[in-house]
Parts: structure tokens; C-alpha cells; sequence
């Protein structure tokens, strides 16, 4: 499932400016919803969110602007509502890292092989970036990419503390939401440079986390 897929969102508990008016539970109202999202994230990609406006994202999906307001209050209801189907399917997907920590040594391993799921994912998914700058770009929405860093890191350290000395936790918890915040802005600058040296930026980014994190399960 990608960022347009079937999974419905509701953002409420976030507040009122991210929820969707209603759930719909008819299939029709779930395509026409699954529509909307698409038209808005193919004109945040070539348009950027600035530009985009209800009534363009109205009129591209095949409907009635009162047809977009019906589920979504506004704009920024939109964008967390394909950043809440997107950073699921991520959830999913880093999730496959972590039965590699079945030891102490498997807690470098898992967090390069996340590095790697997540570069590879936003390659084959250039709307991707371009969903993080939305978010990044609205104010309302600025701190929900920080939440949910944070809460990958938790999943990686729900995963490694066994393995970590209780003294370090802490301090482990801290490097580990770092490490989550750093790596979307290393990618960003990964595919904006030629392969090769995207590739070697990538590279460098785990010898660092490898190094990082070695700290705490050496002592």
C-alpha cells in the first residue's frame, strides 16, 4: 500500500486541523477520498504545496470543490492525512530490520539495514520527498515528522534495550531519535547528488551510526 492507498487516516489525535470531517465506510466514498489524495500529492510533486489550492485538487480529481470539503476541513488535513498512510507503510517496512537484534552485535546491523530500507524506499518513491518538504513547509503540520522519528526510535529501542546497559538507556534513547531525524535529511541530500557519490553519502552516514551505537554495547 503506498501513501494513496486504502488505509484510512484519522488525525484526531493530533487535533482538529489534521482530522478528516468523517470516516466514509461506503467503497465509493473510500475511492473518491483514495482520488483526492492522488490528484494532491501528484500537484504537491510537480507544484509544490504553496501552489496547490482546494479548488485545483477539486477540479483534477473529477468533483465538486464541495466534494473535496465534504472529508477534508482544509489543505493541511490533506497532507497529514497521505504523511499518516505513508510513515505507516515505513512503520511496516523498518519493522523487517529488527529481528536482526537477537544480540548485542545485531543492534549496528538492524539500524544500517534501516538506513538502506528507508534510502531504497524514497528512491522508488520520488513523491516521497516531496510529501516530507509539504510537511516541513506547513506550520501546522512542522512538528510531525520530529513525532514520528521519535516514534521509530522508539520501536528500534523497544528492540536493542536488552542489550543495552540500564545506565546508558538514556543517552541510547537520544542517539537512537538522532539517528531517525538525521537519516531523512541525509537521503535528501543523497538523491540530489549524482549516484555515485549519493551512494558513498549513504555509506559514510552508517559508518557514523555504526560508530555511534557501538558505544553503547561495548561497555
Amino acid at each position: 500500500m503506498d501513501a494513496t492507498g486504502n488505509q484510512m487516516a484519522d488525525r484526531r489525535d493530533v487535533g482538529s486541523h489534521f482530522a478528516l470531517r468523517r470516516i466514509p465506510k461506503q467503497e465509493r466514498s473510500r475511492e473518491r477520498i483514495d482520488e483526492i489524495l492522488k490528484v494532491a500529492m501528484d500537484l504537491i510533486g510537480q507544484k509544490g504545496i504553496d501552489a496547490v489550492t482546494m479548488k485545483e485538487i477539486a477540479s483534477l480529481s473529477g468533483g465538486p470543490i464541495a466534494s473535496v470539503y465534504q472529508y477534508f476541513p482544509n489543505k493541511t488535513a490533506i497532507i497529514a492525512t497521505l504523511y499518516e498512510r505513508y510513515i505507516s507503510q515505513l512503520r511496516s517496512i523498518l519493522a523487517g530490520a529488527l529481528p536482526q537484534i537477537n544480540e548485542a552485535g545485531g543492534i549496528a546491523d538492524a539500524a544500517e539495514e534501516m538506513i538502506t530500507l528507508y534510502a531504497s524506499f524514497v528512491r522508488s518513491h520520488p513523491h516521497v520527498q516531496d510529501l516530507i518538504n509539504a510537511v516541513q513547509a506547513d506550520k501546522l503540520l512542522e512538528d510531525i515528522d520530529i513525532k514520528e522519528a521519535r516514534q521509530i526510535a522508539d520501536m528500534f529501542c523497544k528492540a536493542s534495550e536488552a542489550f543495552v546497559p540500564a545506565n546508558l538507556r538514556e543517552e541510547f534513547v537520544r542517539t537512537a531519535f538522532v539517528m531517525c531525524h538525521l537519516t531523512v535529511s541525509m537521503v535528501r541530500l543523497a538523491i540530489k547528488v549524482a549516484d555515485d557519490e549519493g551512494d558513498q553519502i549513504v555509506s559514510d552516514f552508517k559508518a557514523s551510526i555504526r560508530h555511534q551505537l557501538g558505544r553503547f554495547v561495548s561497555k
